[in-house]
């Protein structure tokens, strides 16, 4: 899980500070509507609902270099690191099994850590590369998986010489980035015409989710700002240029979408 960021962080929620007032927000990021439900507080951190799309989020939003000072130096733990052989496996069985959607062979895993899906795509045949905000984590991929090609920094830096994509991997990055119109507009030119996503976030609207939102153990900001529901994702993915295919199933309340670039 790449510093995108996939933190390992589990903070044990915190609702003493949720009886200050909050700052009700003005407008929806995703579907721009102004009725909100105020879901509770963590560790100070207030979190709404739009009325409209379900969309969640923090409010007020950390600014982007407060989240990034999280992820200075996060580098691939060591757990990570033993595990890498495993991770492959299960990386190469998940991209097996969509991969025949993709219509070209250039692959790029967004966030990718030590570079586990970008192997498992290597060895699947896929031109594969990765990129990574943190320089630790890119050094180990290059480390320990010689083979693909890799790229620290943020999603604008991407190299020019990588050209375009056919398919892209985004698990679990998502729901870190403060402006996540700015990340996919600084994605979607990088994707070819039919690319195919396969991206991964905490799904807000899963019935497993408990009522009482802070509670839900996928909450915990500043790591999780964002907590999209299949409607939100839906019309967030249909403004950046991408139609949906299909949610995959879970029985977690783990949202999982297969979308295609126009």
């Amino acid at each position: 899980m790449g510093s995108l960021a996939r933190a390992p962080f589990r903070g044990s929620n915190d609702l003493s500070d949720s009886t200050a007032s909050p700052v009700t927000p003005e407008t929806c990021m995703i579907c721009g509507g102004t009725q909100f439900t105020a879901l509770g507080a963590h560790k100070g951190h207030h979190i709404f609902r739009c009325t409209e799309c379900g969309f969640g989020f923090v409010h007020p939003m950390p600014t982007g270099a407060d989240v990034a000072a999280i992820y200075d130096n996060y580098g691939p733990s060591i757990s990570y690191t033993r595990k890498a052989r495993k991770k492959v496996a299960r990386s190469r069985k998940r991209l097996k099994r969509y991969m025949h959607l993709a219509k070209g062979n250039r692959f790029i895993d967004l966030g990718c850590n030590i570079g586990t899906t970008v192997e498992a795509a290597r060895e699947l045949g896929l031109d594969a590369h990765g990129i990574d905000i943190d320089p630790a984590s890119v050094g180990g991929a290059k480390r320990i998986f010689p083979g693909g090609k890799y790229h620290a920094g943020p999603i604008e830096s991407l190299p020019p010489e990588w050209g375009m994509f056919d398919f892209a991997f985004s698990t679990e990055v998502i729901e870190h980035i403060p402006d996540p119109h700015a990340y996919f507009e600084a994605l979607a030119p990088r994707l070819a015409p039919g690319a195919l996503l396969y991206l991964t976030t905490p799904d807000a609207g899963h019935w497993r989710v408990p009522a009482n939102f802070p509670d839900w153990d996928q909450v915990f900001p500043p790591h999780h700002i964002l907590y999209f529901t299949k409607d939100s994702m839906t019309r967030f993915l249909d403004r950046h240029g991408f139609d949906v295919i299909r949610f995959v199933w879970s029985l977690k309340p783990a949202l999982k979408v297969l979308a295609r670039k126009r």
